[in-house]
């Protein structure tokens, strides 16, 4: 039986939400890493200072720098993902595409399959492209696919075949977000409720994907070959 809209909204927050709380873990583990790199840094500059309190300021340079490196790679990790309000807000907003993109990426660093065994490529040909968007649905939409691809990987286990590419192209009035990677596409019918080769998943991922997309207006496709499966977003340029 067919889910009801509210009930495909519901999910699509719960996929939401769900992915913000997997990296929570990774966010922990990824500022505990810059973290130490000051705490070594600080506590190597107190013992020297302490044992050569005559030295000028500039010999204590290089700690300083490497105490600095680490607290701004804090706080650039702490801005990204305090950005996660914004992109979960359903009300349309002016979003820069290649703005977007690099944030996404920075973000899924929190995990680390993504962040130690993928090698991901962003191709945005127009850096300057805006759309009137609504946040939530663009980031529903694009997780999905980069999800799926993360658990084929991690299924294949080849860390040769581990790429990730990521383009976006204007074509004629649409934007085009396409996710290529090197993978197949299981025998079965992804668009269908409850599909899934996956033992214990919900099989609701493209699904629900599909439904947000077309409540912002966009259409999504998922083909391939055999060897690469394209994922794409397709999304009217001029939306009012």
């Amino acid at each position: 039986m067919k889910l009801t809209n509210e009930r495909y909204m519901a999910l699509a927050e719960m996929y939401l939400m769900d992915g913000l709380g997997r990296k929570v873990s990774g966010l922990i583990h990824n500022l505990n890493n810059y973290i130490h790199v000051v705490d070594m840094q600080m506590a190597m500059l107190v013992a020297k200072a302490g044992s050569s309190g005559d030295q000028p300021l500039a010999a204590f340079e290089s700690k300083l720098s490497k105490s600095a490196k680490g607290m701004s790679r804090i706080v650039k990790a702490l801005q990204n993902n305090g950005q996660c309000s914004f992109y979960a807000q359903k009300d349309p907003a002016q979003i820069n595409i290649a703005d977007f993109l690099e944030w996404l990426m920075q973000f899924w660093e929190n995990d680390l399959f993504f962040k130690h065994k993928v090698s991901c490529e962003l191709n945005v040909k127009e850096v300057s492209l805006n759309l009137l968007v609504s946040p939530f649905h663009l980031t529903v939409c694009l997780e999905q696919g980069i999800r799926n691809v993360l658990e084929a990987y991690q299924e294949i286990d080849d860390p040769d075949r581990n790429r990730l590419l990521i383009s976006v192209d204007v074509l004629d009035e649409n934007v085009n977000i396409e996710i290529l990677s090197f993978t197949g596409i299981p025998d079965l019918n992804p668009w269908e409720e409850g599909s899934s080769s996956k033992p214990g998943h919900l099989g609701m991922g493209l699904p629900v994907a599909a439904f947000v997309a077309k409540d912002m207006g966009c259409t999504i496709d998922l083909h391939g070959d055999g060897e690469k499966t394209v994922y794409s977003v397709l999304i009217p340029r001029n939306r009012q």
